[in-house]
């Protein structure tokens, strides 16, 4: 599920909003089912001071992940994810550098503290999902020295979907951000992924006016 935030701007823009704002002030949305050729509809979502809190325990329990597990789990989500960016990387790139292409942002601009990205794993001991909270490197997201938060990417195993774990998922990211003081949240998904769209709203998430980015 592609969630790699989607407000990056090109350095070489002096504009201050942020992209999605811009695009949504320009182009009126005609309709979520017709995107313009060559793109497809994001909808950005906010959790900020006065969303609901997430609840303190959680039906999943979480442990640090890295390394080979979380390649292949980025890997099983994206072959079989509903986000249509997901799939357009993986039809272009191939799925061992789609995966890439997502662990290579990281470092590039953004970062998270040890111990941030995570497996959940269900009642039995299954790893059912992931979900990786980072905040911007850029000093100019941030807000009276607090960072934003977003979520690098997440997603549920296939075969563990249906049983309402992406909202654990996006509720784990939040008590993450939320423990690192950060002062906002902001993380878009695929207007058509419809599970991870309730997700966020089910979470508490502020919904903005979904809109288009490039496929390319």
């Amino acid at each position: 599920m592609d969630l790699v935030l989607t407000e990056l701007q090109d350095p070489r823009q002096a504009a201050a909003k942020p992209r999605y704002l811009m695009w949504a002030a320009e182009h009126p949305k005609p309709s979520v089912d017709t995107p313009a050729p060559g793109h497809y509809w994001k909808t950005p979502f906010i959790w900020e001071p006065g969303c609901p809190e997430p609840p303190a325990q959680s039906g999943l329990h979480f442990e640090p992940v890295d390394g080979d597990w979380l390649r292949h789990a980025i890997g099983a989500v994206m072959s079989n994810s509903l986000d249509e960016s997901d799939q357009f990387t993986v039809d272009k790139l191939g799925l061992e550098n789609a995966v890439a292409e997502v662990l290579e942002l990281a470092p590039r601009y953004f970062s998270q503290e040890p111990g941030w990205w995570r497996a959940a794993i269900d009642s039995t001991g299954q790893r059912v999902g992931f979900v990786l909270p980072t905040t911007f490197t850029d000093p100019s997201r941030w807000k009276d020295g607090r960072r934003q938060g977003t979520i690098l990417y997440m997603g549920v195993l296939p075969g563990c979907r249906g049983k309402g774990h992406a909202l654990e998922l996006v509720r784990e990211a939040t008590r993450v951000f939320n423990q690192a003081h950060c002062w906002r949240i902001f993380c878009d998904t695929g207007t058509g992924n419809h599970p991870m769209v309730n997700s966020f709203r089910k979470a508490g998430y502020l919904e903005r006016t979904p809109w288009q980015r490039p496929l390319a």
